[in-house]
């Protein structure tokens, strides 16, 4: 299976959306499941995707659903980003749900 536009493609995708409403790190990775299957894959396809978003200016932060609601994270550097996600999914052990680590904004 060739993935190479995936990620561009959701990417593309992603941004629309965020112009309209928050974006969850759960919805990015069931796109992303749907094209390469659960896995390994999948999951970096998915951290590839949430380093264009933050390249294109989007910010993450905790779910809306969580205590405080969405509040951005304090250190918006890709890398802390992409290491949070990859640790906090790694403890989640599943692919994450609606109200699991990271959803995104377009800053303003």
């Amino acid at each position: 299976m060739d993935t190479s536009a995936l990620p561009k493609r959701l990417v593309d995708q992603m941004c629309a959306e965020a112009k309209e409403d928050l974006v969850g790190l759960w919805e990015i990775a069931r796109l992303v499941e749907r094209e390469t299957g659960p896995g390994e894959l999948a999951r970096e396809q998915t951290l590839a995707v949430v380093r264009a978003l933050l390249a294109r200016g989007l910010r993450a932060g905790d779910p809306p659903y969580s205590a405080g609601g969405y509040k951005p994270w304090a250190n918006q550097e890709p890398a802390a980003v992409i290491e949070r996600i990859r640790r906090e999914w790694a403890a989640l052990g599943r692919t994450p749900n609606i109200p699991d680590i990271a959803w995104f904004e377009l800053a303003s």
